[in-house]
C-alpha cells in the first residue's frame, strides 16, 4: 500500500529506539531495494493469540505499507492528528464495515518515512469492494494472511533504517523537498566513513539514546564530522561519554526512512 514515495538510496542501518544500552550496530551490506515482507507466516499453522477473539471467522492479516511521513504526525494513532495507523484504520473501516485496531511493527516519528512498515489487523470478514475503491489511488500491493498467534512468534525483530543527506550549495530539487536533509556545505565523505567505523560493533550507545531518535543523533554527529565541526576522535569521545548531552544536534526527520522490518520466526 503506497502513500506517495520516492526511492531513497541506503545509508546506515540501526535500531531507532533501543530498549537496552548495549547494542550491536552492523556494517552496511549491499542489498537491493528492501522487500515488503522479509519473512512471514502463511495460514494453516493454527493457534490463537491472547486478547484476540477465538471466533474462527476472525483472520489476522499482515499489511506492508510504505509512506512519505511529511504530512503524518507519526505512525501511531493520536487524538486530533493525522497518523499512519489512523488513516489505515479509517480505510479498513470503510473496506469491511466494522472498526478495527491496527498495530505497526515499528513506530516512526512525525516526518519520518517508511519504505516498508509491517502492520497487522484482525478482521471477521472482507468486503467485496476493491481496495482501490477505499484508498484511491493507493491500491494495496502486499497483503498476506498470517497465523492468528503471529505476534507470539516474533523473536528479536530487526529494523533497518536509511538516512539521506544531499550536500552542496545547489538549491534542493522540488522532488527532494522533505525527502532528504539538505546540507549546503561539501562533506568530507572519507572522514565520515572513518567515523562510522567507530560505531560498528557492540557498544553502549547511551550517548545516542533518545526515544525514537538514535539514528538521527548518530547522523547529526556524522554530519558534524563531514563539515569539520568534529573530528573522528570526537566521535569516539562522544561514544565513550555515555551521555546523550555529548552528542551534536540531531538530524531532521525528513531524511530518515524505515527500510524494512525483519522477523526471526522459528
Amino acid at each position: 500500500m503506497k502513500e506517495d514515495g520516492g526511492d531513497p538510496s541506503p545509508a546506515m542501518p540501526s535500531s531507532d529506539s533501543p530498549t537496552q544500552p548495549k547494542r550491536i550496530l552492523d556494517s552496511p551490506s549491499e542489498s537491493p531495494k528492501p522487500q515488503k515482507l522479509l519473512r512471514s507466516v502463511e495460514e494453516g499453522c493454527g493457534g490463537g493469540s491472547e486478547g484476540m477473539s477465538q471466533n474462527p471467522r476472525v483472520q489476522r492479516y499482515l499489511v506492508a505499507v510504505e509512506y512519505i511521513g511529511t504530512r503524518f504526525s507519526g505512525s501511531q494513532r493520536q487524538p486530533n492528528c493525522r497518523t499512519v495507523v489512523g488513516v489505515l484504520e479509517d480505510a479498513f473501516h470503510k473496506f469491511i464495515g466494522q472498526p478495527v485496531s491496527i498495530s505497526c511493527s515499528s513506530r516512526t516519528d512525525a516526518g519520518v518515512h517508511a519504505l516498508s512498515n509491517v502492520c497487522h489487523v484482525d478482521v471477521e470478514r472482507i468486503s467485496k469492494r476493491k481496495p482501490g475503491e477505499v484508498l484511491t489511488p493507493h491500491e494495496p500491493g502486499v497483503v498476506r494472511r498470517a497465523v492468528n498467534h503471529f505476534l507470539q512468534l516474533l523473536k528479536s525483530p530487526c529494523d533497518r533504517y536509511h538516512y539521506r543527506i544531499l550536500s552542496g550549495p545547489e538549491l534542493l530539487s522540488t522532488f527532494e523537498k522533505d525527502r532528504a536533509w539538505h546540507v549546503p556545505e561539501e562533506l568530507d565523505i572519507l572522514a565520515m566513513k572513518k567515523a562510522c567505523s567507530i560505531l560498528i560493533g557492540s557498544h553502549d550507545f547511551s550517548s545516542f539514546r533518545a526515544t525514537g531518535c538514535q539514528v538521527r543523533l548518530m547522523v547529526g554527529v556524522l554530519k558534524s564530522v563531514g563539515t569539520g565541526e568534529l573530528t573522528v576522535s570526537d566521535v569516539e569521545r562522544i561514544l565513550n561519554a555515555k551521555s546523550v548531552t555529548a552528542a551534536s544536534p540531531m538530524a531532521p526527520a525528513c531524511g530518515l526512512y524505515l527500510g524494512n522490518v525483519k522477523y526471526d520466526i522459528p
